[in-house]
């Protein structure tokens, strides 16, 4: 009998409905902005903020969707350790040429808290090359986020 059960328990953890279900690129892109406000280990408001309007610009949603989408990138943030795997959603979603936009938002998260550290930097660095944009093109990047920093902050 015990046989029976274990083999039935097998069976259940094979099918199709505990099958993990494929991450949108949406989500992918959301779990990437969520690692980068988290590669400080400081994850503040303000960032969670800046993440929710980047989502809703990125992907054309409200802000009530953008939030929801954040926080299901928390989620993902914590089970997935995989970049590689992240990026490689986000590029079968993202043409290459607009790579450096997601790069660029990605600079935003990074420097919302005027604090950049080295592991802030290497993790930049990593995504880039994951993502196919070279050191030039996220260095541009950079400087546009801090141009929008720069401009969000004198209007406040």
């Amino acid at each position: 009998m015990r046989d029976l059960s274990m083999w039935h328990n097998f069976l259940k953890i094979l099918s199709p409905d505990n099958k993990k279900k494929e991450l949108t690129g949406d989500e992918a892109i959301a779990t990437i902005l969520v690692r980068a406000a988290k590669t400080d280990n400081a994850y503040t408001k303000s960032e969670q903020n800046l993440i929710e309007k980047l989502l809703s610009i990125q992907i054309q949603v409200t802000i009530a969707e953008a939030t929801k989408l954040r926080a299901r990138g928390e989620d993902l943030e914590r089970e997935i350790n995989d970049n590689v795997q992240l990026t490689r959603i986000i590029k079968n979603e993202i043409q290459y040429e607009n790579r450096h936009e997601l790069i660029q938002k990605l600079w935003q998260i990074i420097i919302d808290d005027d604090i950049r550290t080295p592991e802030e930097n290497k993790f930049m660095r990593v995504l880039a090359h994951l993502l196919g944009v070279n050191d030039v093109q996220s260095a541009q990047a950079r400087a546009k986020a801090m141009i929008i920093k720069d401009k969000n902050t004198t209007q406040t």
